[in-house]
């Protein structure tokens, strides 16, 4: 037993080098440096198909599962996001699972919708996703305070149509 005697303060040593310096850090904040790799329009599998209507996620947040899929992973919705928007950074911000988010909301008689923010920015930059449920079709709307002041962009397919107005929350 004594001859283990001097690891003990090796052992506190090292103990005492895995402590941090008392800053908070946030584990799902990646690296400045890190670039996430481009979303790409989703490509069913065959003979798998959605057995739920794109109703039951009405409630729900984007994010949580409905039998075991959540609302942007949904072959319908995904396609319709990535026909609608053509900016890959756009698409990866409203998919993102970092977002704030609401319940998905009904929009008029045959749509639904899903609304998020970026987190401590809500009122100032934030965005709709609309879902024809008829068409498949979507309408997304974006908005930036800083560079569109009180107008939002819509993408429909083509180049973003300027708004007035915020994006929908209900």
């Amino acid at each position: 037993m004594r001859r283990f005697a001097f690891l003990a303060p090796l052992a506190l040593l090292a103990l005492a080098a895995c402590g941090g310096k008392g800053e908070d850090t946030d584990s799902d904040v990646a690296p400045g440096n890190f670039t996430p790799p481009g979303t790409a329009k989703p490509t069913p599998i065959p003979g798998v198909a959605q057995v739920n209507p794109l109703t039951a996620y009405i409630g729900h947040y984007p994010n949580d599962a409905v039998d075991g899929v959540t609302f942007f992973d949904r072959t319908e919705v995904a396609s319709a996001l990535h026909e609608a928007v053509g900016d890959q950074q756009l698409v990866q911000r409203i998919m993102s699972r970092g977002a704030v988010t609401i319940p998905i909301f009904r929009q008029g008689k045959q749509g639904i919708a899903a609304h998020g923010c970026t987190p401590h920015d809500c009122s100032d930059n934030n965005w709709t996703v609309e879902v024809d449920l008829k068409s498949s079709k979507a309408r997304v709307c974006y908005h930036d305070r800083e560079t569109m002041g009180e107008r939002s962009h819509w993408y429909m397919g083509g180049a973003p149509v300027t708004q007035p107005g915020e994006c929908p929350q209900e």
